[in-house]
């Protein structure tokens, strides 16, 4: 059977270019969904992707389409998650595509996450995201651990604990992480319901494009997460362990010699050489 109701959240600017294949695989995976809704938040673009929405709103009813309240992903993204009225929620991307028409077994859960296809040159490949989250959800808040956003479904009532996510925080991603590991019940789901689209433009992606300054994007992600552990409460149940400290240095290049104190944290220690050399991490991913 296939999920009965889902809001799609998705966060837009200047996505011209693919927005028109997002909306066309929306529209086909949601005849199989008794109800959906698609919500929209432009993010000021330059182009027309904001046209292209309001019209497609004023054709189908189920489109939600609103300009950010000012310029960020999260705003958005917590703008978005309050319009939001169906039972489960997925966050997606302005320039991926939905795949498939959600077919699962489980009827009820709070967090589920799915594998996904990379499609880079108009070629598509599996990536299976494994069953790792579910076995060692700690490590995701101690260790900063993450898939993408668009790999997870949520129960919408579940979310609200969890938003609307801090504004001081640069970006969405690692918090809706969070959120799913809390979830002692998290499934996880062998099938590939989203398709992934990497390009140069990306601000991250996989790691098929990483490059130096994608790494000092993911350190400076990192710190500012770690930081906000440090001067604030959350609703999650544990916080970072002190080597996320080290690992971010050594991703920004402040302290090399930092990575030698990650020999206690193993799959820190291997991450922070990997993404050290990009093109090593490139070539390993294709490996995966």
């Amino acid at each position: 059977m296939s999920l009965d109701s889902v809001s799609f959240c998705c966060v837009v600017k200047d996505e011209e270019k693919y927005i028109g294949f997002l909306l066309e695989s929306l529209l086909k995976a949601s005849k199989k969904i008794n109800q959906a809704e698609f919500i929209f938040i432009d993010d000021f673009s330059s182009d027309n992707t904001f046209k292209i929405l309001k019209d497609k709103s004023v054709e189908d009813s189920r489109f939600k389409v609103k300009r950010n309240s000012e310029p960020g992903k999260v705003i958005g993204t917590n703008l978005a998650f309050s319009l939001a009225e169906l039972d489960y929620v997925k966050f997606i991307d302005g320039d991926d595509l939905i795949n498939g028409n959600f077919e699962i077994s489980e009827t009820t859960f709070s967090c589920l996450y799915h594998d996904y296809l990379e499609l880079s040159n108009k070629a598509l490949n599996y990536k299976k995201v494994g069953n790792w989250m579910v076995k060692d959800r700690s490590s995701v808040l101690r260790e900063f651990r993450s898939i993408p956003k668009a790999m997870f479904i949520f129960k919408r009532t579940f979310l609200n604990k969890y938003f609307p996510i801090p504004t001081r925080l640069p970006f969405e991603d690692l918090w809706i992480n969070f959120a799913a590991s809390q979830d002692k019940n998290l499934i996880y789901l062998p099938k590939p319901f989203y398709i992934y689209r990497q390009h140069d433009s990306q601000y991250y992606g996989t790691l098929k494009n990483f490059n130096d300054a994608k790494r000092k994007r993911m350190a400076k992600r990192f710190e500012s997460y770690y930081q906000f552990f440090l001067d604030n409460e959350t609703p999650f149940d544990a916080g970072p362990k002190k080597e996320v400290r080290y690992y971010f240095d050594i991703l920004q290049r402040k302290n090399l010699f930092s990575i030698f104190l990650l020999l206690s944290s193993p799959k820190l220690f291997v991450k922070a050489f990997v993404y050290n050399i990009p093109s090593l991490a490139k070539f390993l991913w294709r490996k995966t």
